[in-house]
C-alpha cells in the first residue's frame, strides 16, 4: 500500500520516548517544564507522599475525578495521603493531570522532567491517570467485582522516567449492551448467587436493589478505567421509526400513512418486515430525514418501545440499516436487483442495498459535505457489492461468528471481510463483534446453559487482523458477558499490538498459588469449544450455533467435567491470599456453577429428547 494514511496511523499506536511536546501542552506557565529525563521518580517514602497531584484552579469536573483516580489509586499503593492542589509546592514533586491543545481528543502524553511528570491529555484527562496507573505503578483493573483490581502494595513508590505518547486503535471502543462479569442469565438463581460472592460490600447493609444500583456503578467505572467509550458513533438499523410515522396511524408519532414506502407481498402480516428501499419516495424521504438530522438534530421521532429521542448517530455521521431481518420486498424493481447466485455466500442482497446507500449518500454529499453515511455489512449484506461505495460512506462489518472460529461461516466472514479492504484499501471501516454467542442463543432459544465460548488464542489473532487490516473507526461488542474475554477485548480495543502473554500473566496472576489450575481449567474449555475436531461432521457441515446435544454431549462431556471439577477443587485448595480467595470464589460461582447446571439441565433435555 505505500505509505498511506493507515500506515501513518498505525504509528500512533504506541510510541516510547517522545519527549516533551511542547509549551503550549503544559498545564499551566511553570507547573512541569524541562526534557526527558533518565532513572526513577521517586514519588513515596516509607508510605509518605513525596509529589502532590496538581491542577488549575479553573479545573472542570472531569480533571477534578481524574485527579480523585489518581490520589485513590496511590494513597492505596503507598499508604499515604496524596494531596490534590491548585498550584506546586516546595520541596514536593508534582504529578500535573492538565488538557493540552495541541493533541488529539483521544491522544495521550506522558513527559518526565526536573519537577515531576506531566500526565497530558487532548480530551480525556482519565485517560493520562489510567496509562500512568497501569503502565507505571503496576495497577491492574481485570473486572469490576470486589477481587477484580490488583493494587501492588509498594510504600516506596518510584517509577521509570520514560516519556511515551499514545493514542488509541479504534476510535470508538463500545460494549453496545449490558457488561457482565458472569454468564449467569439475569435473574436466576445462579445469578443472584454470583453477585453476592463477587460484590459483598454491595450487599453490606444494603437491599437487594441499592445493591444493584452499586454494582452497576462499579460497572460503568470499570469500563471507564478500561477506557471504553471514546468517539463513538453509532452504526445500527435505523428504520423501525418508520413504523411510527407512516404505519401505525394510532401512534402519536404518526406523520402520515404511507404503505408504498413498506415492503410489497406481505399482505398475510401485521407489517411488513422492510420498507421497499428501490421506492424513489422511500430515497427522498430518507435524505431529507438525513438533512434534517445534520441541520435540526432530527430527534423528533423515537424508536418504536424504547419511548427516548430519535437515532443520535454521531455529530457528522447518519447511519443507515434496514431491520435485522432478510425479508426484503418483492415487488419486480426490488427483486430484480436481488443475486440469488450468491445467497449462501451472505451476499444475495448486497447490491439492492448498497444501491440504495449510494442514492442517499450521493444527495447528501452535495448539501452537507464533510458528513458521513454508515452503514453494515451484514447478514444478506455482508458481502461488498459489485460496484463501488460512495466516498462518504463508511462501513461497520458485522463479524457475526468472531466467537464460532470452528464455524464454516466464520471462515466465509473472514473472506469478506479482506476482500472489503482489499476493494476500499484506504477507506475508514467499523467493526460489530458478537461476543455475546453461544451464551445469547442459548438464553433465548434453548434455554438450557451453553457451554462457555472461551476464545482468548482466537480473539488475539482477530485483533491481531483488525489491525493488519486497520478496521479500526469504531468497534462495538454486542453486550460483554464474561469478565476474560471483556478485559482481553477492552485492552486490544485500544491496542490490539499488545502481548496475550502479558495479558493473560496479569490476569491469571490475580489467583495466586490457584493460577495453575484456574488456567487450566480456562484452556480445557477453551480447546474444547474452538477444536473444530470437538464437533460432530453433520455439525459442521450444516449449523453454526451451539445446540444443547453440542453443549453437553459433545464438548461438555461427563468426563471433562469431572476434570474441571477436580481443577476447582485444587484451585480452592492452593488460593493463598485473600484476593486469590475470592477470585477463584468467583470463578466457581460464575462459571463452574454455570457448567454443572448446565451440564445437569441439558443431560436431563438429552435423555428426554427435547
Amino acid at each position: 500500500m505505500g505509505e498511506s494514511a493507515i500506515t501513518l496511523r498505525r504509528r500512533w499506536i504506541v510510541c516510547g520516548a517522545c519527549g516533551v511536546i511542547g509549551a503550549a501542552l503544559l498545564i499551566f506557565s511553570g507547573c512541569v517544564s524541562g526534557g526527558a529525563l533518565r532513572g526513577t521518580l521517586r514519588l513515596a517514602d516509607g508510605g509518605m507522599p513525596l509529589a502532590d497531584i496538581v491542577i488549575a484552579p479553573t479545573a472542570d469536573d472531569n480533571l477534578k475525578f481524574a485527579a480523585a483516580e489518581l490520589k485513590e489509586h496511590l494513597d492505596k499503593i503507598t499508604g499515604g495521603d496524596f494531596a490534590i492542589v491548585n498550584s506546586p509546592r516546595e520541596g514536593k514533586q508534582q504529578l500535573a493531570i492538565s488538557l493540552a491543545p495541541g493533541l488529539a481528543k483521544q491522544e495521550v502524553s506522558i513527559s518526565f522532567s526536573d519537577s515531576g511528570v506531566a500526565l497530558e491529555s487532548g480530551a480525556h484527562p482519565e485517560y493520562a491517570v489510567y496509562d500512568f496507573l497501569w503502565d507505571y505503578c503496576g495497577v491492574r483493573w481485570l473486572d469490576p467485582t470486589d477481587a477484580g483490581t490488583v493494587i501492588p502494595s509498594k510504600p516506596n513508590l518510584a517509577v521509570v522516567r520514560r516519556d511515551r505518547t499514545d493514542r488509541p486503535f479504534a476510535k470508538g471502543r463500545n460494549p453496545s449492551g449490558a457488561y457482565s462479569s458472569t454468564l449467569w442469565t439475569r435473574g436466576s438463581p445462579g445469578w443472584t448467587n454470583y453477585l453476592h460472592v463477587a460484590y459483598p460490600f454491595a450487599f453490606t447493609n444494603a437491599t437487594f436493589a441499592a445493591a444493584e444500583q452499586e454494582i452497576a456503578r462499579r460497572s460503568a467505572l470499570f469500563l471507564r478505567r478500561m477506557k471504553s467509550g471514546g468517539e463513538v458513533a453509532n452504526a445500527c438499523h435505523s428504520f423501525y421509526w418508520w413504523y411510527d410515522r407512516f404505519w401505525n396511524k394510532g401512534n402519536p408519532k404518526f406523520e402520515r400513512f404511507e404503505p408504498g414506502f413498506f415492503a410489497q407481498g406481505y399482505d398475510d402480516q401485521e407489517e411488513p418486515p422492510q420498507l421497499c428501499y428501490s421506492n424513489p419516495a422511500v430515497i427522498r424521504q430518507t435524505i431529507a430525514d438525513v438533512r434534517d438530522y445534520f441541520d435540526n438534530g432530527g430527534y423528533r421521532s423515537s424508536y418504536r418501545g424504547i419511548g427516548g429521542p430519535g437515532p443520535k448517530w454521531g455529530k457528522d455521521t447518519y447511519c443507515l440499516e434496514p431491520m435485522d431481518n432478510h425479508a426484503y420486498c418483492k415487488c419486480t424493481k426490488c427483486t430484480s436487483q436481488y443475486r440469488p447466485e450468491v445467497m449462501f455466500f451472505n451476499a444475495e442482497h448486497s447490491d439492492y442495498w448498497f444501491r440504495f446507500v449510494n442514492a442517499v449518500a450521493e444527495e447528501v454529499a452535495k448539501s452537507h459535505p464533510g458528513k458521513k453515511i454508515s452503514t453494515l455489512a451484514y447478514s444478506s449484506h455482508t458481502g461488498a457489492p459489485t460496484f463501488k461505495l460512495a466516498p462518504n460512506v463508511i462501513v461497520h462489518f458485522c463479524f457475526t461468528c468472531n466467537r464460532m472460529p470452528y464455524s464454516k461461516r466464520n471462515k466465509l466472514e473472514l473472506l469478506w471481510l479482506n476482500k472489503w479492504r482489499e476493494d476500499y484499501p484506504e477507506r475508514p471501516f467499523g467493526l460489530w463483534l458478537y461476543n455475546t454467542f453461544p451464551k445469547e442463543r442459548a438464553d433465548r432459544y434453548t434455554f438450557v446453559n451453553c457451554f462457555p465460548g472461551f476464545f482468548a488464542g482466537v480473539l488475539g489473532a482477530e485483533y491481531a487482523l483488525f489491525d493488519d487490516l486497520d478496521i479500526s473507526e469504531n468497534i462495538y461488542n454486542c453486550g460483554f458477558i464474561d469478565d476474560y474475554e471483556n478485559y482481553l477485548s477492552l485492552r486490544w480495543m485500544w491496542n490490539p499490538r499488545e502481548s496475550l502473554k502479558k495479558l493473560e500473566g496479569d490476569y491469571f496472576s490475580s489467583y495466586g498459588k490457584a493460577a495453575r489450575p484456574i488456567r487450566k481449567f480456562y484452556r480445557i474449555v477453551e480447546e474444547r469449544y474452538c477444536n473444530p475436531k470437538n464437533y460432530p461432521q453433520a455439525f459442521l457441515d450444516e449449523w453454526h450455533h451451539q445446540t444443547i446435544t453440542i453443549a453437553w454431549k459433545a464438548l461438555g462431556t461427563r468426563e471433562v467435567m469431572r476434570e474441571l471439577e477436580s481443577l476447582m477443587l485444587e484451585a480452592e485448595r492452593l488460593a493463598d491470599t485473600p484476593q486469590a480467595k475470592a477470585r477463584v470464589a468467583n470463578w466457581r460461582a460464575g462459571v463452574f456453577e454455570y457448567m454443572r447446571a448446565g451440564e445437569i439441565e441439558g443431560q436431563r433435555r438429552i435423555r428426554l429428547g427435547k
